[in-house]
């Protein structure tokens, strides 16, 4: 069999000043977030609202302010017996140190005279509180549904106080209590589907339009026992704020900026006489800023006897989701993307299974928007398949392997040059393009699948194992199971992270 094997370089990301930078904390603290080249996409003032009981909300408001000053990171790892060099000097806690704050760097904070360049500021005005003896009768209370439905109407009520209050906060921190951590998030419902607090708030908060960001009680103490340390942390909290409060981090480099890259995937849910129906799809577009577009679409039911347990698109429901998609990409970026990247985890089916030719669907839709785009239509697989690597590391992230006329394997996630370590505990899986459809080749869509692991920007790791599209989709879907059929759906991706 011939196998060919070949490395594509590590992906960059733009930064202020349009510099570049492979790794997200170090250009965020040497150049800034890349919202600073253009006004409109850099914050200079954050407004901050906390909910939580009296405690919680103390304990938040305490991390926004160290989240302000430099945060040393306070990992640590466990002592080697010093490699034999000979008569070299080998300086064990230099290069232990070395690793540490390569792999985790110090967080430089977040102010005005940082490089983030923005103030985060509190007031009394943003602050909302419920009693703990609420929370605690909630707790109390035997049915696990009720326990999370009288949760998050508890909640509810406190983040729309603030949201509706002029001037409101850009964005809301909801500080939850242990008392409701313990029991009170999630529960399963007869349709099969569970009942989630997180998921339930982010879909309330969409009707009045401020951005809400979840902090858990035990994390704000530090008793969490699993915690990445506190400048990681800082760092993924800091980013997160940022981009919710209408900034842009970073921008994607390689990532033509004239290209929309779509995710879609499929949710059960209720229609409005409450029964059991599947969502025609959510699909997400990201641009090469890593702005989000989510759209919900049409209901629709589907017999996992007659045609299997995998759903699939009509050809005027392919038609009708790709259509408003683009439509909402066009009217934010005010031009039609001059190519189209859908990825979906899922087979495509075409013209041979005629009542589900979402394939056809898919290219039409996309025509009918603009005749002369360039489309890609992807399934991605993890694959079975799995390359071995002399010595103790797996094989180099961006490692693409063509074998033989199968399909191509490629590593988003193994050794990092950029560390020179392995910055993981499992064995990294490859994924594989299991089917296209489209202009592009391999090569190029290994590419940008690899480019699309650092778009994530609600955390500022290195990179994701998992492309933004496929990620972010499905997470997008997990919020909508908890809109209700006369909800509001916001389009803007802060709503859902």
């Amino acid at each position: 069999m011939d196998i060919r094997v070949e490395y594509i370089p590590e992906p960059h990301l733009e930064f202020g000043g349009h510099f570049l930078h492979p790794d997200k904390k170090t250009g965020l603290a040497e150049f800034g977030p890349f919202g600073l080249t253009d006004p409109a996409l850099h914050p200079s003032q954050i407004k901050v609202g906390i909910v939580g009981t009296r405690a919680t909300a103390e304990l938040c408001e305490r991390w926004v302010d160290e989240c302000r000053g430099r945060i040393e990171t306070d990992k640590r790892q466990k002592r080697r017996p010093p490699p034999v060099l000979g008569d070299e000097p080998f300086d064990e806690d230099a290069v232990v140190e070395a690793l540490i704050k390569g792999l985790t760097p110090d967080f430089v904070g977040m102010s005005a005279e940082s490089s983030f360049r923005t103030t985060v500021i509190t007031a009394e005005r943003w602050r909302s509180y419920f009693l703990d003896r609420e929370a605690r009768e909630i707790a109390e209370l035997t049915n696990a549904v009720q326990r999370v439905e009288r949760a998050t109407d508890l909640i509810a009520d406190h983040i729309e106080r603030l949201a509706t209050t002029s001037p409101a906060p850009d964005v809301i921190l909801v500080a939850l209590p242990e008392i409701l951590l313990e029991n009170s998030t999630v529960a399963p419902l007869a349709s099969g589907n569970w009942l989630n607090l997180r998921r339930g708030l982010k879909a309330r908060s969409m009707k009045w339009g401020v951005p809400i960001q979840i902090v858990r009680e035990d994390t704000l103490s530090g008793k969490k026992a699993s915690l990445q340390d506190r400048a990681t942390r800082a760092w993924n909290f800091s980013t997160g704020l940022y981009f919710k409060a209408g900034g842009v981090p970073w921008r994607g480099h390689g990532l033509e900026p004239d290209t929309c890259y779509i995710g879609i995937t499929f949710y059960q849910t209720e229609n409005a006489q409450g029964k059991s129906v599947l969502r025609s799809g959510v699909a997400q577009a990201f641009d090469y800023l890593g702005q989000g577009v989510v759209l919900r679409g049409e209901p629709f039911e589907w017999d996992i006897e007659e045609h299997g347990r995998t759903p699939h698109l009509t050809r005027d429901g392919a038609f009708d989701l790709i259509g408003k998609t683009l439509k909402e990409y066009s009217r934010i970026s005010r031009l039609p993307p001059r190519r189209v990247v859908i990825h979906k985890s899922s087979r495509f089916w075409g013209p041979d299974h005629p009542a589900f030719d979402e394939r056809t669907g898919f290219f039409d839709g996309i025509a009918a928007v603009n005749p002369n785009a360039s489309i890609d239509l992807v399934t991605l697989a993890r694959s079975e398949v799995r390359l071995a690597r002399i010595g103790q590391y797996p094989p180099v992230r961006g490692t693409y392997a063509l074998l033989g006329t199968g399909y191509p394997v490629v590593y988003t996630h193994g050794f990092t040059p950029y560390f020179d370590t392995y910055p993981g505990v499992h064995v990294p899986d490859p994924w594989t393009i299991l089917e296209r459809h489209g202009d592009s080749g391999m090569r190029e869509l290994a590419a940008e699948l690899l480019a699309l692991t650092k778009m994530n920007v609600n955390n500022a790791s290195f990179s994701d194992g998992t492309p933004i599209t496929l990620a972010f989709s499905q997470k997008v879907s997990e919020v909508l199971k908890q809109v209700g059929p006369d909800m509001p759906v916001r389009s803007e991706y802060a709503f859902y992270m």
